[in-house]
């Protein structure tokens, strides 16, 4: 099958006429950089979610605490040190 045919293929821009856009310009405002933190996503069944919210609003705490709470469990249960302890040896670990 035969790709169809853009309309954007069509036009016709002097690179003079379009807008210089940076790659930091695409960054969300307010945002700085965090290089020792990394973003992961947690998939929950909704009966799950919705009881950790529910925990999370009657105990007056973020979701995220109660996860990091759940990690700090886990690290400890497998015989490594806490979040807390971790983080303070990266502190450390830095260079100044």
């Amino acid at each position: 099958m035969a790709k169809r045919p853009s309309l954007i293929d069509s036009l016709s821009i002097d690179a003079g006429d379009a807008p210089a856009v940076e790659a930091e310009e695409k960054k969300p405002a307010g945002r700085k950089p965090r290089p020792n933190i990394v973003h992961t996503s947690v998939y929950l069944p909704r009966p799950v979610y919705m009881k950790i919210r529910e925990i999370a609003y009657v105990t007056d705490q973020k979701i995220h605490d109660l996860i990091m709470e759940g990690i700090d469990n886990v690290l400890r249960n497998h015989g490594h040190p806490g979040v807390e302890v971790l983080k303070e040896q990266m502190q450390q670990e830095r260079p100044a």
